[in-house]
């Protein structure tokens, strides 16, 4: 081998090590700690009270005292509309141990196309239609689906952008059970 080649090699070799060792090579996690404040409280889940798909109204207050998973969607929307069979199976599952899901639509076509969805999917959980409240007040809600948990207290936990699957919340809602027993 010339030298010429020997250092271009050299250079390759280094360079792919640097890329290693400073580049992050974990996927992108889907679970973000949002809320703290700089002495490590936590944030309040802002509340709201908003029109439900039974006729009365809910109020994010009234659920102290339970995990809340709060979930930002909308019909149209089709990474929503993946998750929603999990989030329905995961009320059934977790609901006898303080667990509560909450969907709030930000659908602009209301009752008439959130009631049939609702239907079809089954839904065993709380829906709400959102005025602008929710999507304007909760931190990180880039688009939908969003879903936010909420701990006994009322203070939001963690926040959880895109789409979710039974193995990425459960993990998540088992740590919260665990860290706060009904």
């Amino acid at each position: 081998m010339t030298r010429k080649r020997i250092l271009v090699l050299a250079f390759i070799v280094l360079g792919g090590g640097l890329f290693i060792y400073l580049g992050k090579w974990e996927p992108r996690k889907l679970d973000v700690l949002v809320g703290y404040w700089q002495d490590g409280r936590f944030q309040e889940a802002p509340d709201f009270t908003l029109p439900a798909l039974k006729g009365d109204s809910l109020t994010l207050s009234d659920y102290r005292g339970k995990i809340v998973v709060l979930n930002i969607w909308a019909t149209w929307c089709a990474p929503c509309r993946e998750e929603m069979p999990a989030f329905v199976s995961m009320q059934k599952q977790f609901r006898s141990q303080g667990i509560q899901f909450i969907g709030v639509s930000i659908d602009a076509g209301g009752w008439e196309v959130v009631g049939p969805f609702a239907a079809e999917f089954n839904v065993n959980y709380p829906i709400v239609l959102d005025d602008g409240t929710v999507d304007n007040s909760y931190e990180g809600n880039t688009g939908v689906p969003t879903t936010y948990l909420i701990n006994r207290k009322g203070q939001i936990w963690r926040y959880m952008p895109g789409a979710l699957s039974r193995a990425a919340l459960i993990p998540a809602l088992r740590f919260m059970l665990e860290a706060e027993p009904s």
